[in-house]
């Protein structure tokens, strides 16, 4: 009979040190820093399959809240799913969650991904199905001065998820400290800029500036925040949340499509963009 999945609770060092492997044999991303501060929380599970205590598939998932016009909601959100190259294809990552959800449908919440274009169909199998979501702009032409980078070690970047308003004010998650520092050791702290008060986040790609996050406890309008960000040379500012602006431009997302399962057809409201700090 197969061994059932473990969790990362029943890791050993060397079962811990192979996901580390396979994380970045797989997507590029090292968790290691991440773990060292303490920052791999309850919130964040992972069920994995083992051979020799080396593993060999895995299913991640974190336990968030999302806010959706002002209404709360728990759910699970998935991530890491990887399996080792020369063993896919036999039903592994399947057998994992067929575990999952064996565990935690009780719990009546529903499960949402980030999906890569091209594997819809292997987690429709799962029981999920898309959920379109926006790519949304907005066309600029402006000469706005640079704005000051600014250093952010990790006790202020936290502070940034504490002490700040939600920037994307009808949709975003809380309890998903963890995706947030995430998201600090994979080197987003290096893309923060201060104007005034309020400190942005963004990267520049070619004439596209992708902003990520507003940051301030006060409220900001986002037009002044898109007059500051309208430097020579950028056509447009897109925005990887859901703004509170006028005049916000839709087309089809380039990065994917989220899926969910539950019984509902909507979870994200239509025409909204889930953060992509929150983004497991």
């Amino acid at each position: 009979m197969p061994k059932p999945p473990i969790s990362n609770l029943e890791y050993s060092e060397k079962e811990l040190a192979s996901f580390f492997y396979l994380a970045d044999e797989m997507f590029g991303i090292d968790f290691r820093d991440w773990y060292r501060a303490g920052e791999w929380t309850e919130r964040y599970r992972c069920y994995s399959l083992t051979f020799y205590r080396n593993i060999i598939s895995n299913v991640g998932m974190s336990r968030m809240t999302l806010m959706t016009d002002g209404t709360a909601r728990e759910a699970y959100q998935i991530g890491t799913v990887m399996t080792d190259e020369d063993r896919q294809g036999l039903g592994l990552a399947t057998r994992i969650f067929k575990h999952v959800f064996k565990q935690h449908d009780a719990d009546g919440l529903p499960y949402f991904l980030a999906c890569d274009e091209g594997v819809e169909p292997f987690y429709e199998q799962q029981g999920f199905s898309v959920q379109l979501e926006p790519e949304l702009f907005v066309s600029v032409s402006g000469s706005a001065g640079p704005l000051e980078r600014v250093d952010v070690d990790a006790e202020q970047w936290r502070r940034f998820k504490l002490e700040s308003l939600p920037f994307s004010p009808r949709l975003y998650a809380t309890d998903d400290m963890h995706i947030w520092m995430f998201h600090y050791y994979q080197g987003m702290n290096k893309d923060v800029y201060r104007f005034d008060d309020v400190h942005v986040i963004y990267l520049i790609e070619g004439t596209r500036l992708k902003l990520f996050a507003v940051l301030s406890s006060r409220p900001v309008d986002m037009r002044d925040v898109v007059a500051r960000l309208s430097f020579e040379g950028i056509t447009e500012i897109v925005f990887e949340f859901t703004p509170e602006l006028d005049g916000v431009e839709q087309r089809p997302s380039r990065d994917g499509q989220w899926m969910i399962r539950m019984n509902e057809e909507q979870l994200f409201p239509e025409g909204c963009r889930f953060p992509s700090l929150s983004k497991a």
